[in-house]
């Protein structure tokens, strides 16, 4: 047992630090990006992307979240199922994202746009494949090789940007970049999966049906939750012209980096609430969630202030000067990214306790309401109402999915401990206001040691809490 204590730990550690240094490589390939593309080419990049990442979604059918419970079953063979499982993916990824091209057809794109498109499904349909290949090294704790080929892959994809840049082949050879990127990583995982499980494509489709069908509430589920989530790139894309998608798009890449930041403890914790609620341990499973919203509360408030404040620097620094005016939108932005945040931790619970297809209905209800207020307001108010709209629809999904938690764990927040980095965060906030004529870096760094040095004054953060923090993760 401690044996595999110890591979879960090590396997955590490694995820965390690949990740780090992915989410960095990705700020980065983003920077190149929208200087070398401009408004306008970022959002020919963004619609190519948005348009194939809601294909990609319905090609998706819940497998991506289940297949380390799939080849575990013990009904069958590991070898078997990992192959049809891989067989099913590559059958269901051709069939959706082929279609995008043709259905691109029909969209007032620009040519480059559409062979864009065309293009890229071939990085989707590569990443499709990676999504189930990172189910075998996390059944056999082995995510090292996981993340070395991510990082590879990013690293390729920023090397080749640099190219790209440096012979001005435009935004076609970004997504050149973009396929090589996929395709390597693909292969690297393909390698070193087949040295743990022999791999054969196959194409059982009485197998199929038995996955599909235990796959299928989860599938439902993340498809509405994605399309709505990308929806609105598109929507805005039809009544507005390319340059307002690029100004859009710019922060909402800022958004998901936080959010992968968020989701890096968020994937920590999951494994004990699953483990408590087998025991239907609620005690601990309440002392988590609790830890989890104080630690979300102390990441949230101090980005919430400082976005507010240094929101068009940010994306100055992050986007370059064409994208200064995306600084407002990320304001806006923020609040559903910190939405997301808590959503993501009561999603988990539900998940946990599975109670996902109880989810289902609102998710439903979200996609629905979400796309009819895009119609109604975006060719009215543009970003703006993109923005705005995306806030509601993720604030609904933060109450559903508590009030589903709340029903298996009857959790209450305690807010005693919030009002502490309320205080360091309205402090820190006010300090880099007045003194905003200095260097971004500076303002990042002064706002940090503000911030916790306020928490520590007014012991809002404790050793003990600390060494509590650390023992749970």
């Amino acid at each position: 047992m401690n044996s595999v204590n110890t591979k879960i730990a090590r396997n955590s550690f490694i995820q965390i630090i690949g990740k780090a240094v992915s989410i960095a490589i990705s700020l980065a390939t983003i920077g190149i990006i929208t200087r070398y593309l401009g408004q306008t080419g970022f959002g020919q990049y963004a619609i190519i992307l948005a348009f194939l990442q809601i294909f990609g979604i319905l090609a998706d059918f819940g497998l991506q979240m289940t297949t380390v419970q799939l080849i575990s079953d013990p009904n069958y063979s590991e070898e078997k199922i990992l192959g049809n499982i891989l067989g099913l993916r590559l059958v269901s990824a051709i069939i959706f994202l082929g279609l995008a091209p043709a259905v691109a057809l029909f969209f007032p794109y620009a040519a480059e746009v559409k062979i864009g498109i065309t293009l890229a499904s071939l990085a989707f349909v590569a990443t499709a494949l990676i999504t189930i290949l990172t189910g075998v090294f996390q059944k056999h704790l082995s995510m090292t090789k996981v993340v070395m080929a991510e990082i590879i892959s990013r690293l390729i994809f920023l090397i080749g940007l640099v190219y790209v840049v440096s012979q001005d082949f435009s935004l076609l050879g970004v997504i050149g970049a973009l396929i090589l990127s996929a395709l390597t990583q693909f292969l690297l995982l393909f390698r070193s999966a087949s040295k743990i499980i022999p791999i054969k494509w196959q194409f059982d489709t009485q197998i199929w049906r038995t996955i599909i069908k235990k796959t299928w509430p989860i599938a439902v589920t993340i498809a509405l939750n994605l399309i709505y989530f990308k929806a609105d790139t598109i929507i805005l894309s039809l009544f507005r012209d390319t340059a307002e998608v690029g100004l859009y798009a710019a922060p909402y890449k800022v958004l998901e980096v936080l959010i992968n930041i968020a989701y890096l403890y968020l994937g920590l914790i999951l494994p004990l609430m699953v483990l408590h609620w087998s025991q239907k341990n609620l005690d601990e499973i309440k002392k988590i969630l609790q830890t989890g919203f104080d630690v979300l509360t102390m990441f949230s408030l101090p980005l919430i202030g400082g976005v507010l404040v240094l929101g068009g620097r940010i994306m100055t620094l992050v986007a370059g000067e064409n994208f200064t005016g995306s600084g407002n939108i990320l304001k806006v932005l923020i609040v559903a990214t910190v939405a997301i945040f808590y959503a993501g931790l009561f999603g988990y619970m539900v998940v946990a306790a599975d109670k996902q297809r109880q989810m289902i209905k609102y998710y439903i209800i979200n996609a629905i309401g979400s796309l009819v207020l895009y119609f109604i307001f975006i060719p009215l108010y543009g970003y703006w109402a993109a923005a705005i709209i995306t806030i509601l629809s993720e604030a609904f999904i933060l109450v559903t999915a508590y009030l589903i938690s709340y029903k298996a764990t009857k959790f209450l927040p305690n807010l005693k401990n919030s009002y502490k980095p309320l205080l360091a965060a309205l402090i820190m906030s006010g300090v880099i206001y007045y003194l905003n004529s200095l260097n971004i870096f500076i303002l990042v760094l002064l706002g940090a040691i503000i911030y916790f040095g306020v928490l520590l004054l007014t012991k809002g953060i404790k050793k003990e809490s600390l060494q509590e923090l650390l023992k749970r993760t």
